[in-house]
C-alpha cells in the first residue's frame, strides 16, 4: 500500500489538518443563486475527452513543506496541473494558498468566510471543522441533485464502496457536501510494533495477553535490552498530550480496549444507544493500568506531555520497545531507526488480548466532503465534475500507467529499454511524487484498490493489469524488505477490523457540543492525568463522571442519540 501520505503528514508535524483544495469561478457573470439551473444547463463541447475551448474553475490550495516540486514548479503550476489542462481541458487555478503547517491556510479560510471575499466554487476538505465551518456558513449548495446528474458511474461506485458515506455531511437530510472515498483497507488499525531485537535478546516471546505484556514491559525496562549498562530504556510510549485515543502515532487506546471501553469514541450500549466512552466504567480500570505502570516505570515519568513528535524522538533514540501504530510505523519512524542502529527492528504483533477476548482499539481519522458554491457558474461546475470524472477513469483504463503517464514519467520513473525504471539516480533531476500533485487526492474506487493490495499483502499472482494499476495509483511492491513488513502489518491490521469501536456519531457538531465539548475535553484530561499521577484516587473517576453528565454531558448524549434515530 502507498502510505506517502501518511509519512508526509508525519515527517512535516503530523498534521491533524489535511490540506484542502478548493476552487470556483463566475466565467459568464450569471449564475444562478441557490443551485445550478439543472434543466437549462448547456453541456459543454467535449471532444476525445477534452474540453474545447479550456473550461477552469478557481481553488484556494494548502502548501504542503514536504512536497518537491521541480525548479520553477510550485504547488499551483505543476506537471500536473499543466497536464489536467492538455488532456482535459480544464484550467485549475487558485485564489490563494496558505501554509497546511503553519495554520495560516485556516486562517485564511476564516478570514474568506468572515469578509464576504470571492469564495471558491469547489472546496475539498478533510477537516470536519472545516466542513463544518463551511457547511454553516450557508454558501455552499446542497450536492446530491448535481451529483447524480454530472458524477460518472465509476465515481458513484466509489462512494457506493463506503458504509453511510453522506452521513457526516448531511444536515436536515440534506446532503450539503460530496464524501471523499478514500478507505484506509486496514491499514489504519492499529498493531502493536514491538522491538524484536529486544525480545530475541532477553528471550521472551511476543505477548498475547496483559500479563505477558507486562512480563515484556518489565524486561524491556528492567534487563538492559540494549545492552548499555545504563537503565535508560521505556517499555511503552503512547500520545496522551491533547486526547487519550485516535492519535495517528502512539495511540493508547487499546490499554482502555484490553477493559472493554473506548474513551472519546460515541458507540452503541447495550440497549443499542449511542452513549459516550469516556465514561464507562472500562475506562476506570485502564486509569487504574495505567497508573500502575506508570508506577513501574513502563513509560515516561512526562507521559502526559507525549504527543506524536516526542514518540517519533523515543523510537528514533532507541528509548522504547512498545508502541502501537498503523501500518506505516515501519517506513515512518522505524526507517529512521534503522538509519542510525542498523541491527534494531521493530515487528508488528497484534493487540494482546484483553479480559473479555481482543483488546477494543480506535484510531485516527480525518473526514469532510467536496462543498460547491451556491453562486457557482454552469461551466465551472461542469468543468469540475469533468475533471472528477476524468480521474476516475484511470479505473475503466485497460492501460492506467498510460492513461496517468503525462504527469507521472519522468517524475516516478522513467523508461529505458522498455522497462519501468524507478531508481532515483536514472531519473533526471531525481524522483518526485507527483501524485501528491493531484487536485483533491488519488481517486480511490476501494474495491479495486483494495483487491490488489490484499493480493500483494498475500503474495498472490498479480495481473498485468494490476501490476500497471499498481504503477499509476502509487501502490508498492513488496520487494522492498520493510515494505514487506508494512504489508504483514496490514494483514494483521485486517484480523484486528473486528475489535476496532467505529466512530457512530457522523451528524454536526450540536448546539451543547458547541458550548460545553471544550469544557468537556478539559475536565476529562485533568481527571485522567491526576489518576495516572496518583495525584487524584481512583474514585475521582466517579466524580468526573457525574459533573461531566451535569456540565452538559447528558444533554449531548440526548442530542446525539436524536440524530441517532433519524437515521439508523
Amino acid at each position: 500500500m502507498n502510505m506517502k501520505w501518511l509519512a508526509t503528514v508525519l515527517s512535516v508535524g503530523l498534521l491533524t489538518t489535511a490540506l484542502i483544495g478548493c476552487s470556483n469561478v463566475n466565467n459568464n457573470g450569471e449564475a444562478e443563486k441557490g443551485k445550478a439551473n439543472l434543466e437549462t444547463t448547456k453541456k459543454l463541447n467535449i471532444v476525445n475527452g477534452k474540453i474545447e475551448p479550456t473550461a477552469s474553475f478557481t481553488t484556494v490550495m494548502g502548501e504542503n513543506p514536504g512536497y518537491k516540486y521541480r525548479e520553477g514548479e510550485s504547488v499551483t503550476d505543476n506537471v500536473f496541473t499543466r497536464w489536467v489542462e492538455d488532456k482535459f481541458g480544464v484550467k485549475i487555478k487558485a485564489l490563494w494558498t496558505g501554509g497546511g503547517t503553519d495554520g495560516s491556510y485556516n486562517t485564511k479560510l476564516k478570514l474568506m468566510l468572515s469578509a464576504n471575499d470571492e469564495l471558491p466554487d469547489i472546496i475539498s476538505s478533510a477537516n470536519p471543522d472545516n466542513t463544518n465551518l463551511l457547511i454553516d456558513s450557508g454558501k455552499f449548495m446542497e450536492v446530491e441533485e448535481v451529483f447524480e446528474k454530472y458524477a460518472s458511474p465509476t465515481w458513484k461506485q466509489a462512494l457506493a464502496d463506503i458504509k453511510d458515506p453522506w452521513l457526516p455531511v448531511t444536515r436536515d437530510g440534506k446532503k450539503m457536501a460530496i464524501p471523499g472515498t478514500g478507505t484506509d483497507y486496514g491499514q489504519a488499525n492499529n498493531v502493536l510494533w514491538i522491538r524484536q531485537d529486544w525480545l530475541n535478546k532477553l528471550k521472551l516471546k511476543a505477548p498475547t495477553s496483559i500479563e505477558e505484556l507486562e512480563t515484556v514491559m518489565d524486561a524491556f525496562v528492567n534487563q538492559d535490552p540494549d545492552g548499555n549498562g545504563q537503565k535508560d530504556t521505556y517499555a511503552l510510549d503512547f500520545a496522551m498530550k491533547d486526547r487519550m485515543t485516535s492519535s495517528l502515532l502512539g495511540d493508547g487506546s487499546w490499554i482502555f480496549g484490553l477493559y472493554g471501553a473506548m474513551p472519546e469514541r460515541w458507540y452503541p450500549g447495550e440497549d443499542g444507544k449511542l452513549q459516550n466512552g469516556s465514561i464507562l466504567p472500562g475506562v476506570k480500570q485502564g486509569l487504574m493500568k495505567m497508573k500502575e505502570w506508570k508506577d513501574k516505570g513502563y513509560f515516561a515519568s512526562d507521559i502526559a506531555l507525549h504527543d506524536p513528535n516526542t514518540i517519533v524522538t523515543a523510537v528514533t533514540s532507541n528509548k522504547v520497545g512498545i508502541v502501537a501504530a498503523p501500518s506505516f510505523f515501519i517506513q515512518y519512524p522505524g526507517s529512521m531507526l534503522l538509519a542510525t542502529n542498523p541491527t534494531a527492528m521493530f515487528k508488528p504483533y497484534p493487540l494482546p488480548n484483553g479480559v473479555n477476548g481482543p483488546a477494543l482499539h480506535t484510531y485516527f481519522t480525518m473526514s469532510g466532503g467536496i462543498m460547491i458554491n451556491k453562486d457557482i457558474s454552469d461551466e465551472a461546475l461542469q468543468a469540475f465534475f469533468h475533471y472528477m470524472n476524468s480521474m476516475y477513469a484511470v479505473y475503466e483504463s485497460d492501460n492506467p500507467l498510460e492513461y496517468f503517464k503525462g504527469f507521472q514519467e519522468g517524475y516516478q520513473y522513467v523508461v529505458k529499454d522498455g522497462k519501468i525504471v524507478t531508481d532515483e539516480k536514472q531519473i533526471p533531476g531525481g524522483k518526485i511524487d507527483s501524485n501528491s500533485y493531484i487536485f483533491g487526492g488519488m481517486p480511490d474506487v476501494s474495491s479495486k484498490m483494495k483487491e490488489i493490495i490484499v493480493k500483494v499483502a498475500k503474495k498472490e499472482e498479480l495481473t498485468k493489469k494490476d501490476q500497471t494499476f499498481m504503477q499509476a495509483l502509487g501502490i508498492a511492491d513488496d520487494t522492498n524488505p520493510l515494505q514487506r513488513i508494512v504489508y504483514d502489518a496490514m494483514l494483521l491490521s485486517m484480523d484486528g477490523e473486528s475489535s476496532r469501536v467505529k466512530e457512530h456519531y457522523k451528524g454536526p457538531v450540536t448546539p451543547t457540543m458547541s458550548s460545553r465539548n471544550e469544557l468537556l475535553q478539559k475536565m476529562q484530561m485533568e481527571t485522567f492525568s491526576k489518576i495516572i499521577y496518583g495525584e487524584s484516587p481512583i474514585d475521582a473517576f466517579d466524580k468526573f463522571v457525574e459533573k461531566w453528565k451535569s456540565s452538559g454531558g447528558d444533554t449531548i448524549t440526548k442530542e446525539v442519540n436524536e440524530w441517532y434515530d433519524s437515521v439508523k
